[in-house]
């Protein structure tokens, strides 16, 4: 399919259309540039809190609290992707970023990953959209006359979307709006897709990266996770059929990728919300994006060009290049009045890295 994609959007005008900077012209670049070249690291101080969840099993969260906060006043859930945790740059930068405007921020562990390991017999898996729904409805109970938005990024994309449209009929507390970043909104379509060729060095390093933590959670809980052999696990589907499915209660890979997948449920998101996608991502397919019904309320900006979370921009927006943290930022301000708030704060041009650079983040560490 072309890239030239005819995309439906509401785009504010402080952030135009995603240009890419001009060394970095496909998804590929955008990807690897954005992964591996994160910036400064971000030290913001945060408090850790452990969500009991159901079976005894624990979620792990960090939260921020500006200066000044008070209830009432709106707050965000950031949920990340594969392989990621509550450290991811991505995460982090998008957190600070909100702290300066002066929101609460709460960034998830999905089960099991980061600190949250040995907490969960279980682990994440793209359908697992009750984890984040326990923490909204966590935050809800201590901030009860907040709006909460949640924002996922890759994986995480696709549980949030999953979540909204489960609260069609099963509504969230406190749940105000949704945002997705590069959503696999269908599994199997990205399966398939990333399978192909050009996807091979990313499909190999997913099975890497999830066969690790696979081990760690056998070494955590032996008495439940017997070895199992990973000799003929191939490709990303090989192991959702081998671990994933049998592991969480599925069939099979098919039968998980259907009950997981949140393009059946968009049409039922009945908050406001956001999803952000790039038609050049190297592992998730734009054709997905085409067919699902979007309703009103719930804007698909598809970008030509962008990669998988890299959007690193040809101009600088919100204090450096990363065009979707300006994108995240400036809609979410906009929807709770925050609009001159992130004028006088977030101005064009670099932010000073003393402002966020240096060691890692100090967590008070707060057990409940």
């Amino acid at each position: 399919m072309s890239l030239l994609v005819e995309p439906t959007r509401i785009i504010d005008q402080v952030v135009p259309t995603f240009e890419p900077h001009p060394l970095l012209w496909n998804g590929h670049l955008q990807t690897i540039v954005a992964r591996y070249i994160p910036g400064p690291r971000v030290r913001l101080a945060s408090t850790y809190h452990e969500i009991p969840i159901e079976s005894g099993n624990k979620l792990t969260a960090v939260q921020s609290i500006p200066e000044g906060w008070e209830d009432g006043d709106p707050a965000v859930v950031l949920v990340h992707g594969l392989a990621g945790d509550v450290r991811s740059p991505y995460l982090s930068r998008v957190a600070l970023k909100l702290y300066r405007l002066g929101i609460r921020v709460v960034r998830m562990n999905m089960r099991g990953a980061g600190v949250g390991y040995g907490l969960s017999r279980d682990f994440y898996h793209g359908g697992r959209s009750e984890d984040p729904r326990a923490v909204v409805e966590w935050l809800a109970a201590q901030i009860p006359s907040s709006p909460i938005g949640i924002v996922g990024f890759s994986l995480g994309g696709n549980l949030v979307l999953k979540m909204a449209g489960e609260a069609a009929s099963d509504p969230v507390n406190g749940l105000d709006c949704v945002i997705a970043a590069n959503p696999p909104i269908d599994l199997h379509a990205c399966c398939v897709h990333i399978r192909q060729p050009q996807g091979r060095i990313y499909d190999q390093n997913f099975i890497r990266l999830l066969q690790t933590e696979e081990g760690r959670l056998r070494k955590a809980f032996p008495e439940m996770h017997a070895p199992l052999d990973f000799g003929r696990v191939e490709n990303l589907f090989d192991f959702d059929n081998v671990y994933t499915a049998p592991r969480n209660g599925f069939r099979d890979a098919e039968d998980y990728y259907a009950r997981s997948s949140s393009a059946p449920l968009i049409s039922r998101i009945a908050v406001p919300g956001l999803v952000i996608h790039a038609a050049d991502d190297p592992f998730i397919p734009v054709e997905p994006f085409l067919e699902a019904q979007f309703p009103a309320q719930l804007a698909l900006e598809l970008n030509p060009f962008g990669g998988h979370l890299g959007y690193m921009s040809r101009t600088n927006w919100c204090g450096d290049r990363r065009w979707l943290d300006a994108r995240i930022l400036t809609w979410l301000a906009s929807r709770w009045g925050l609009d001159g708030k992130l004028a006088s704060q977030t101005p064009r041009g670099r932010t000073s890295a003393r402002e966020h650079a240096g060691g890692s983040e100090t967590y008070a560490r707060q057990r409940f």
